[in-house]
């Protein structure tokens, strides 16, 4: 399998190092604006230096590209890989706009290309674990959070650029929402700044509660002031859980019977996310994966619904 990575940054750089376990994949060309950075990740892969993607696709030979660039530097990437023919890993948010989600949805589709796309989340052994001790039972309410402090790199702390926390950041949370509780019907969301972080331009909290098409209730709340984490709590019938992302751990009770568990290997879900997609693709099943485009594309609707009910403030229905 040979590969091209679009995005030499930091979540490049980590999907690069799990593509570099698997012994039949070739990692054959890094791209990036930034010369340098494409050259540092290509030196030790003996890998081919770009910084234009349009170029970098007419003169090599792939079998997948990965796209680990900002939602908001989404152009054609997407859409001339998969007119290649080229299978795709998109790091999420998978686009800055629905339309643009749309518009390489479509692409991906009319081609035939595989794609996954970045909410490792799902890939967790503690949110395989939360599915397996409730089984079939139903689920009532799911309550979520991301408290995870201001965004670390520039263009995240601007709006129009990162789509602010809710698209950014606690979109891992609205995703496992949607694993957990199916596809959302309306909601109603607030943002508030009354610390007024001057390094960001948006809302510092904000909270989003939800009603599922099945019935379910859930909410998600977002701040940029704290560094508590991520956490997923699950409750329903005679059973309450809470997925602690930040300290690893399921914890909680089923028919009054208490439940803990921390998995052997806490760092497994980006690893577990990458061997989905090459097995995909060397094996041309699908089956592994989780997360497609067109599933990543209703989850950025989903966060992009709630940033318009906090700008509104108005419910707004999907």
């Amino acid at each position: 399998m040979d590969l091209a990575c679009v995005g030499a940054g930091i979540m490049g750089q980590r999907l690069l190092e799990q593509f570099d376990h698997h012994d039949n994949v070739r990692i054959v060309a890094i791209c990036d604006l930034d010369e340098e950075a494409a050259r540092e990740a290509a030196e030790t892969r003996g890998a081919t230096v770009y910084t234009d993607h349009n170029r970098l696709y007419q003169n090599e030979s792939l079998d997948a590209v990965v796209l680990a660039i900002p939602s908001f530097a989404h152009t054609d990437q997407a859409i001339g890989a998969a007119k290649r023919g080229l299978d795709l890993f998109v790091e999420k948010p998978v686009a800055r706009t629905t339309e643009k989600a749309a518009e390489i949805r479509t692409a991906i589709e009319k081609h035939g290309v595989i794609s996954q796309s970045g909410y490792l989340s799902r890939y967790s052994p503690l949110v395989d674990r939360a599915e397996e001790v409730i089984s079939d039972r139903t689920v009532s309410l799911i309550e979520g959070r991301y408290w995870g402090g201001v965004p670390g790199r520039e263009w995240g702390r601007e709006k129009t650029k990162s789509g602010g926390s809710t698209v950014q950041l606690s979109t891992h949370i609205f995703d496992l929402v949607r694993y957990f509780g199916g596809e959302v019907d309306h909601l109603a969301a607030v943002g508030g700044s009354r610390v007024n972080l001057e390094s960001i331009d948006f809302e510092d909290v904000n909270s989003t509660t939800m009603k599922h098409e099945n019935g379910i209730v859930s909410y998600v709340s977002t701040n940029c002031l704290t560094s508590v984490g991520r956490k997923l709590e699950l409750a329903g019938e005679e059973f309450a859980l809470e997925i602690d992302f930040t300290h690893q751990t399921l914890t909680g009770e089923i028919d009054n019977e208490s439940i803990q568990y921390e998995p052997d290997d806490a760092a497994s879900s980006l690893r577990r996310e990458v061997d989905a997609f090459v097995d995909a693709v060397t094996g041309r099943d699908e089956s592994s994966i989780r997360t497609d485009y067109a599933d990543a594309a209703r989850t950025l609707e989903l966060t992009l619904a709630a940033n318009e009910a906090i700008e509104t403030g108005e419910p707004v229905s999907l």
